[in-house]
């Protein structure tokens, strides 16, 4: 022991002279000093995990009472709208009564117990049920009819079927008890929000003080639910009203509310089209209706899927005449309009496939290419126009904006020297809508094709897939399908983007993807289409004096002329069966004049920032990406069934 001390204090000894010497002073404090501050942030970190699991232990054991506090939050907001809904909408001028039509056909209890308390929850009371049991044979759907009809017996009416007649003459039969001013239709199995109908009366007094009249057709955005009530998949916002995607598909469905004198005057709906009844119904109305057709972008109607729906995965197979009724109907459609056309099913999309008989004999179609050098580009182009192209009557002017490179100007005359292709020389500064006006101007064709040098044909019959839809006076220009060369989709239509112009439906999307409503897969209308494929009548043409050189030269040409068409009426459509490679810019660099957005944003910023194909909760973009900030009054499921099965709203 005694030497062990002595070693340890000639050690301390030792290290009391080190220190002593001032450059080993200096280092022992920075030593020292490190070792204070590691100290230091190690309990900086202890603090703060014993601070997470003290959150965390809290969470786990206090989650439930969390969960109900959120859920208390969102019932009140709730409650306070309805309660405003309720003060506010009788205060309006106009107070109409509204027909709900409600046919039933065996039903599952509960959901049909659960369908008639979302009409006794409405906020709005002038409301009439019409009840039509279609020969059930069921005590217990018979007691629950008779229930709701003695609950309210001035507000409910009932017809029993003595033989099963299907959902078409069973709804006429609702129709021909209904007195309201308008019709809304509710499936057996599905509900109303609460807010469904005081939001639809006060839309119809916004848009009487806005246009002077009340509008006779209005439908509105939905939400699918499960069998139980739960929320599935996202709330379905749609465009406005378009005739050509209502062809592609029955996308207005629910809730849609009817002048009730226009619908008896069409006779209600058609028997032998059940299963698309609706689609039919709304196709018929919209032939006769004086006023266009209104969008509500508000979810008023939940679509209940279950095995037997055809809101299920597989409605389909639920109802296998529903889709052979759909084609019929969409056919009749088109002949009303005297426009001969075959429908068929997508195998990809499931929805409608249109082939509209073409023009006899086909009228030339010329396609313009302003085009500059880029040989290996410009090759490629006019190869596969030229030897893909199936369409009998085309011509190709070539715009040479000055080409110097020797191999071009070869390319140049060797195109010129093939049949139906010339070639018009334009040596001027770089405008790309002179180089288009001065193209058309050298055309013979009665259509017009304005085509990018740097596109490739894909589907050979894609200027017969285009000219289904421009030989229709109602059509300004269409639009095609472009894919980049990596297969994903570059173009889809265009929408509107506010301060930022325009942008690109599904860019970047692979080509297999179904993406929103298969917008990209479908025939439908746009805003607005790109110029690098867009075709247009001569006749258009000219009465626009063709694209603007003074104020959009180079940018939103195609955009400025989509839209000045629109301001005539006129539709812009796009259709995904006209398919083209587009490489993009490859033979010009990107021009960056800000006056035209300048302008853009000052000619068209209402149209640009209220796209009628680009719903309200979306954000202004061609991603379909729902604007988290435009607040809609969803209920949370199990709040809505405690509503439901107390026939009743707390407030």
């Amino acid at each position: 022991m005694v030497d062990r001390s002595a070693r340890s204090t000639a050690r301390k000894q030792r290290l009391q002279r080190l220190v002593q010497r001032p450059r080993v002073n200096r280092m022992a404090r920075r030593i020292l000093s490190g070792q204070r501050r590691l100290l230091a942030a190690q309990q900086r970190v202890a603090a703060k995990n014993a601070d997470f699991i003290d959150r965390s232990t809290y969470l786990i054991d206090h989650g439930a009472r969390k969960s109900q506090y959120s859920q208390d939050v969102h019932r009140r907001v709730l409650l306070a709208y309805y309660r405003h809904l309720a003060n506010h909408v009788p205060a309006l001028p106009l107070q109409p009564t509204i027909s709900v039509v409600v046919p039933v056909y065996r039903p599952d209890p509960l959901h049909l117990k659960h369908a008639l308390a979302s009409l006794q929850l409405q906020v709005y009371p002038h409301w009439e049920a019409c009840l039509v049991d279609d020969h059930s044979q069921d005590p217990e759907t018979s007691r629950i009819l008779e229930d709701f009809r003695a609950t309210f017996p001035d507000r409910v009416k009932l017809a029993v079927h003595e033989q099963n007649r299907h959902i078409s003459v069973a709804s006429n039969t609702a129709l021909a008890m209904a007195s309201g001013d308008f019709v809304a239709f509710l499936d057996q199995d599905d509900l109303l929000y609460p807010h469904a109908l005081a939001e639809v009366v006060k839309f119809l007094n916004v848009e009487r003080d806005r246009s002077g009249d009340v509008p006779e057709i209005v439908f509105s955005d939905e939400r699918v639910v499960g069998p139980q009530g739960q929320l599935l998949h996202d709330s379905w916002f749609k465009p406005d009203w378009s005739w050509y995607l209502h062809l592609s598909t029955n996308y207005t469905n629910h809730l849609t509310v009817y002048n009730r004198e226009l619908l008896q005057g069409i006779g209600g709906l058609r028997e032998g089209f059940e299963g698309a009844q609706d689609h039919d119904l709304m196709l018929r109305a919209v032939d006769v209706a004086s006023r266009p057709v209104a969008h509500l972008p508000i979810v008023l109607y939940q679509w209940r899927s279950h095995e037997r729906s055809t809101a299920g995965a597989d409605g389909a197979a639920a109802k296998p005449y529903a889709r052979r009724n759909g084609l019929r109907a969409v056919e009749e459609a088109a002949a009303r309009r005297g426009r001969s056309m075959r429908a068929e099913v997508d195998s990809f999309t499931q929805h409608h496939r249109l082939w509209f008989a073409l023009p006899d004999p086909p009228p030339t179609v010329s396609i313009v290419v302003p085009t500059k050098d880029s040989t290996d580009v410009l090759r490629a182009c006019m190869e596969s126009v030229l030897e893909k192209s199936t369409y009998p009557a085309l011509e190709v002017v070539l715009v040479d904006n000055g080409s110097t490179d020797p191999r071009s100007c070869q390319l140049l005359d060797e195109l010129r020297d093939r049949p139906g292709v010339s070639v018009v020389e334009d040596p001027g500064y770089f405008n790309f809508a002179r180089l288009n006006n001065l193209g058309v101007a050298a055309a013979r064709g009665e259509y017009i094709i304005l085509l990018n040098n740097d596109t490739e044909v894909v589907s050979p019959d894609w200027v017969q897939e285009m000219l289904m839809y421009a030989q229709f006076p109602d059509v300004g220009a269409v639009g095609a399908k472009l894919l980049y060369p990596s297969g994903q989709i570059q173009h889809g239509g265009l929408v509107g983007a506010a301060a930022h112009v325009a942008d690109v439906t599904a860019a970047g999307v692979p080509n297999d993807h179904h993406f929103f409503m298969d917008l990209p897969h479908v025939v439908h209308e746009a805003i607005a289409v790109t110029g690098a494929a867009l075709m247009v009548s001569r006749s258009t043409w000219d009465a626009l004096e063709g694209l603007d050189e003074r104020h959009v030269p180079n940018a939103y040409g195609d955009v400025d002329l989509c839209l000045r068409l629109r301001e005539q009426g006129r539709s812009i459509v796009y259709t995904p069966h006209a398919v083209l490679i587009h490489h993009e810019s490859v033979s010009r660099s990107r021009n960056v004049e800000l006056s035209e957005g300048q302008y853009m944003r000052r000619r068209w910023g209402w149209q640009l920032m209220n796209d009628a194909y680009l719903n309200d909760n979306y954000l202004r973009s061609g991603r379909y990406t729902q604007d988290l900030d435009y607040i809609q009054p969803e209920i949370p499921p199990g709040l809505f069934q405690e509503w439901l099965n107390a026939g009743r709203i707390p407030f």
